[in-house]
């Protein structure tokens, strides 16, 4: 039987509503479009040390495109910004990175708990291609910027160079995205993640709206955008609609946190990073 924890759903124009759901419940009301984010009262706070450390993850590293933001091995982010003869070569390094490591992240808990509670498998491509499982993330103050982690939005098919980008539009069976966030360790002043409600729905789109909010008056798209913010303390899993703009709040001290998106292809759950 599938173990069920207090939750809080966020949506936009609400107030916060508590409930009880499982680990499913909560990641299918988010494929449903029935939340922004949710959080999960889903592990005491001592322990989750033994979560972040040990030999499953790789070291973390300067996340390659925000300086304040470190992860730990290749982010799916980064590949997707590349393009042309830098495309192959950081697809290559991707698959390879993958083929690495993705048995020993098998053994890590946090793996393991979206394996068995999510049926959650590997995002595949072709006979042996895999895409890295799951990531430790790391975010610290910004003295450039008013976030650790500025506005963004994430998509499997958010390839720049869209004729060899491997993964296309439908991909993601239901054109949803989610990723599914572990609080390991909480920026002393609670920063959580804000969201708003914009949904760029291709990559055009979405460099057009970074462009714009990090430009000058950026601001007032924001502003005039319904948002929420959901602050997770340790031991919380955020489950969240990744295809939303979302920043992470400016960081006073490291925050630390283990995830992986989720989408639906070919039968089940797939997890990656």
């Amino acid at each position: 039987m599938a173990e069920v924890y207090e939750a809080e759903v966020y949506s936009f124009g609400g107030q916060p509503v508590k409930c009880s759901l499982t680990y499913r419940q909560a990641v299918e009301r988010i494929r449903d479009g029935g939340a922004a984010a949710i959080l999960l009262d889903m592990l005491e706070p001592d322990g989750l040390d033994a979560w972040w450390a040990g030999d499953a993850f790789p070291d973390v590293v300067r996340h390659r495109n925000f300086p304040t933001a470190a992860v730990s091995g290749i982010a799916i982010g980064g590949v997707q910004r590349l393009e042309g003869a830098n495309l192959v070569l950081g697809l290559i390094d991707y698959f390879s990175y993958a083929a690495r490591v993705n048995e020993r992240l098998r053994e890590s808990e946090f793996v393991k708990l979206c394996r068995r509670e999510l049926g959650a498998e590997s995002v595949r491509i072709g006979a042996w291609g895999e895409l890295p499982l799951a990531s430790r993330r790391e975010f610290v103050k910004n003295h450039d910027g008013p976030y650790s982690v500025p506005p963004h939005c994430d998509a499997v098919h958010f390839g720049r160079d869209k004729a060899n980008w491997p993964f296309k539009a439908g991909f993601s069976e239901g054109d949803f995205q989610i990723s599914s966030v572990l609080t390991v360790g909480e920026a002393e002043n609670d920063a959580g993640i804000v969201f708003w409600d914009l949904k760029p729905g291709t990559r055009p789109e979405l460099d057009a709206l970074m462009a714009e909010v990090s430009g000058p008056g950026g601001g007032a798209r924001l502003r005039d955008a319904r948002s929420v913010t959901v602050r997770a303390r340790a031991g919380q899993m955020t489950v969240l609609d990744t295809r939303l703009l979302h920043a992470v709040e400016q960081c006073a001290s490291p925050r630390r946190t283990i995830g992986a998106f989720l989408i639906w292809h070919d039968g089940c759950w797939r997890m990656f990073h």
